[in-house]
This record gives structure tokens, C-alpha cells and sequence, in this order.
């Protein structure tokens, strides 16, 4: 079949982006396959239409089964070190577990047990300046995602939206350069609203930390909410999100045996393949 790509380019990413052009990265989930699936057979059997855009995020049903740590075959939260958080944290809604899925990773993982304690009320959280509270508040005061600091540079310091994204790409790339003329920016910035320029030298200090554990929100906020929804799916229509997630791992002998064990687990039986 002829390709429908007519253009390529040998030109670099990075150099594309700076010339103002578009770049979109495409990636296949077969996870959206299963949940497809899953839909196709609860339709069938119980008249119910959901799809992606009607998965309810916010059943405390689907919380409490997270929160037991029953996750084999739930999106991005089914591996031990995960389950084992999750037991812990007991999330009680959508943003603890989007914040999850952005903190368990090499380095920011290190937060997450003050995460889980701030959440509970068993410690205090301090913010360098009390503008940075409405910014941090739904972290605990961690800086957990990109989208944070873009924010605060712009509420403290008087940044625009690009600019803001300047600095966090400086950050997050460690490039000297612009880390300097930002530093100097945000500081005068700061100053002119009435921030002292200690203060503001210390929560700039801070951000350049920020490369070794800040997230993308939107990307988070995608794989959270896939979690959530799987995790709704396997809670109130078990037999036929299990039966999905089955058919697409049928070529995966050791993912076959570890969910028909969990199927068993949870009393459902499965049969021998009929040919």
C-alpha cells in the first residue's frame, strides 16, 4: 500500500521546535484496546454505553479498591512498589493519584512518603512566600509538576506564558545560559512585586533542583486518569474487563498466568481455551 507520509525531514527535533514548527510525538496504548473491549462486552451484557469520555472518575468504590491494593491489570499502578504506595497513601480521589503516577520515578520518589504524611495531616507544610500556596496547595507544597513552576514564575514575577515556558525548558535541560538570565530576571521580577530578593534567590535555588523531579501535568493527568477509569472498570464490571484484558495478553504466557491467578482470586473461573 503507498504510504501516506509524502514529506520526510532529516532536520532535528529540537531545531524544528525552535523554528516555531509543530512537533508531536504518537504513541500506541494498548490499554486503550482493552478498555475498548471491555466496553464492547458491557454493552452486550448489561446495555450500558460507556467509552472513554464517560468512565466516572470520582466512585469512592474505585478508590477503596486502589486503596487495597488490588491492582493487577489496573494502568500504570499493577507493579509491587507501586500497590504498595497506593496501600499506604489510600487515595480519595482523581489528583492523589495523578500526583502518583509523577512521583514514582527515580528521584521524585524520594517525596513520597511526605507526601503521604502531609495528606494525612501528619505534617506541617511551609511554603517559601504565601503567593506560592495556591500554586503548591494540591502537591502538599511539593513541586511535583512543570506546569507549577510556570505558574509561580508568572504570579511572582510578572513572567508571560512563553517566558514561563522558557524557563522551565532551561530548567528542566540544565542550560547554563539561559539559567543565569533567568535567575537575574526572576529575582528583578520578584522584587518589583514586593518580594525580597533573598527570598526570591531562595525559591530560584529551589526550581533549579526541580530538573531532577519535575513532571509534565498534562502527561500525568492522562495516565492518572486511565488509571482510575481501568480501576472503575475492573471494580463494577470485573468478569468482562478481565475477559479484555485476557485477549490482548493471550500471546503473553506469563501475563495470562498471573491474571487468570488473579481472576481466580476474586472467585471468577476460567476456562481451558475451546477451539
Amino acid at each position: 500500500a503507498e504510504s501516506p507520509i509524502k514529506t520526510i525531514t532529516q532536520f532535528d527535533m529540537n531545531i524544528v521546535d525552535s523554528l516555531g514548527l509543530l512537533k508531536v510525538d504518537f504513541l500506541g496504548l494498548a490499554t486503550l484496546t482493552i478498555m475498548a473491549r471491555a466496553c464492547n462486552l458491557i454493552h452486550k451484557r448489561h446495555g450500558e454505553s460507556l467509552h472513554l469520555g464517560n468512565i466516572p472518575t470520582d466512585d469512592p468504590q474505585t478508590y477503596e479498591l486502589l486503596g487495597r491494593g488490588e491492582t493487577a491489570g489496573v494502568f500504570q499502578v499493577e507493579g509491587s512498589g507501586m500497590r504498595r504506595w497506593l496501600m499506604e497513601m489510600k487515595p480519595k480521589e482523581l489528583a492523589n493519584v495523578i500526583a502518583m503516577v509523577a512521583l514514582f520515578r527515580p528521584g521524585p520518589m524520594d517525596f513520597i512518603p511526605g507526601y503521604i504524611r502531609r495528606m494525612h495531616g501528619e505534617e506541617v507544610i511551609e511554603y517559601r512566600h504565601p503567593k506560592l500556596e495556591p500554586i503548591f496547595k494540591e502537591t502538599f507544597g511539593y513541586p511535583v509538576y512543570q506546569e507549577q513552576l510556570m505558574f509561580a514564575a508568572m504570579e511572582l514575577a510578572g513572567y508571560s506564558a512563553p517566558e514561563a515556558d522558557d524557563l522551565r525548558k532551561a530548567i528542566a535541560k540544565k542550560i547554563k545560559g539561559k539559567l543565569q538570565k533567568h535567575r537575574q530576571k526572576f529575582i528583578d521580577g520578584a522584587v518589583k512585586n514586593g518580594i525580597s530578593e533573598d527570598t526570591a534567590s531562595d525559591i530560584f535555588e529551589d526550581w533549579r533542583e526541580f530538573a531532577r523531579y519535575g513532571f509534565n501535568k498534562s502527561h500525568a493527568v492522562d495516565y492518572g486518569v486511565i488509571a482510575v477509569q481501568t480501576a472503575y472498570l475492573k471494580t463494577h464490571y470485573t468478569v468482562e474487563y478481565m475477559t479484555a484484558l485476557l485477549s490482548v495478553v493471550k500471546n503473553d504466557t506469563s501475563k495470562v498466568a498471573f491474571y487468570v491467578a488473579d481472576c481466580r482470586r476474586m472467585g471468577i473461573p476460567v476456562g481451558a481455551p475451546d477451539i
